[in-house]
């Protein structure tokens, strides 16, 4: 059942150009942020995603930053070089490479994290605490959708008769 209408994505309301947008503002903002740090929002998620255990190798990095594998070999470069990465070779299988974050990368994680909860306090801070939460089941939601999408191999968006 189709819910949006053409008209309704419009290019000041289209859902995509607002998703976008809003994480071009937030990357912009926390850049500001992190300048003081010595870190990018990029380098950031990358120590952040590997120390929660959602991310534990380099292909799974470059998928979860929508980056290529060069650009992840780069990345996992620069923090590996500045103590805050490290790359773990498998013993049985020497291709099989794990990411840890190193004592080092756990303290930046732990200087920065502040500084991302305020950022984020600071735009959700005319929301209420009802529309935090649905705002975050909302997300969440569209989140699965997307990819259940992929995993079923979708070809794309698929367009309904009548719209």
């Amino acid at each position: 059942m189709a819910r949006l209408t053409i008209e309704d994505c419009a290019t000041q309301r289209s859902p995509g150009r607002m998703l976008r947008r809003l994480e071009q503002h937030v990357k912009t903002l926390l850049e500001r942020r992190f300048a003081a740090e010595d870190i990018t929002v990029t380098q950031w998620i990358a120590l952040k995603v590997v120390r929660d255990g959602a991310i534990s190798n380099p292909g799974e990095l470059a998928r979860e930053l929508n980056i290529t594998s060069g650009a992840t070999t780069r990345l996992i470069d620069t923090l590996e070089e500045r103590g805050l990465m490290l790359r773990d070779r498998s013993a049985e299988d020497r291709r099989v490479v794990g990411l840890k974050v190193s004592a080092a990368g756990e303290a930046k994680i732990d200087a920065i994290a502040p500084i991302v909860v305020s950022g984020w306090n600071t735009l959700i801070a005319d929301f209420n605490d009802d529309e935090v939460t649905q705002f975050s089941a909302m997300l969440a939601r569209l989140l699965v959708a997307a990819e259940r999408m992929l995993d079923e191999d979708h070809a794309g968006f698929v367009v309904e008769a009548g719209e």
